[in-house]
This record gives C-alpha cells, structure tokens and sequence, in this order.
C-alpha cells in the first residue's frame, strides 16, 4: 500500500442543491376574447357613423364565442353591442334627417319657381 500524497489538494463537497422556489410561477388566467376588444374599439371609435355596425356584428359574434368557453369578456362584448345600437340610431336619426332637409328643399324650390 502507498501512503497519501500529502501534497494533495482536497476535494470540495459538491454545492447544496438549491433551495425550492421563492414564489409560485405565474398561471395565466383565460385570455380575454378579441373579437369582443373589437367589438368595443370599433363601438367607440364609429359610434356616430354607419361602420359602428361592425361593433354590433362584433360583439354578437363575441357573445357566442364566449358562451362555447372561448375566453372571456362578456362585458366588452355587451357595451360593444350596445354602442352598435347606439350607432344605427344615429344613422338612422341623420338619414331621415337629411332626407327631410331634402324634401324641404326641393319643396321650396317649386314653391319659388311657381310665383
């Protein structure tokens, strides 16, 4: 048997292994849906003109895609919907608006044209 080399360096134990997570990985939640961001984005943005039917037709589509469990965002949906509505009153309001500005006038040419 030999001796030991005294010259030897030591070997270091191996490092203790880490200790366990500091904090819990983060769990997304369901992603709200996109057709019903739409809905709302559009709702807003044309609210006062004929496209805010995109909004309505967005939002209805939204609506069905989150009762078949395809995210969430009903809210979203339900005020891009309502602000849908709110456009076709609108359009609806200036459409018969201009057409009796229309008719008035025409009225009151061939009432001038008569005298």
């Amino acid at each position: 048997m030999s001796a030991p080399d005294p010259y030897q360096q030591p070997v270091p134990p191996p490092p203790p292994p880490p200790p366990g997570p500091y904090y819990q990985p983060y769990q997304s939640g369901p992603e709200i849906n996109g057709k019903a961001v739409a809905a709302l984005v559009c709702g807003m943005l044309f609210v006062a003109s004929p496209l805010g039917i995109m909004g309505l037709a967005f939002g209805k589509t939204a609506e069905r895609q989150i009762d078949a469990g395809m995210g969430i965002g009903r809210p979203l949906a339900k005020a891009g919907r309502v602000l849908g509505w709110v456009s076709v009153g609108f359009t609806v309001f200036w459409a018969l608006y201009f057409l009796i500005v229309i008719i008035a006038v025409i009225g009151a040419a061939n009432a001038a044209s008569n005298l």
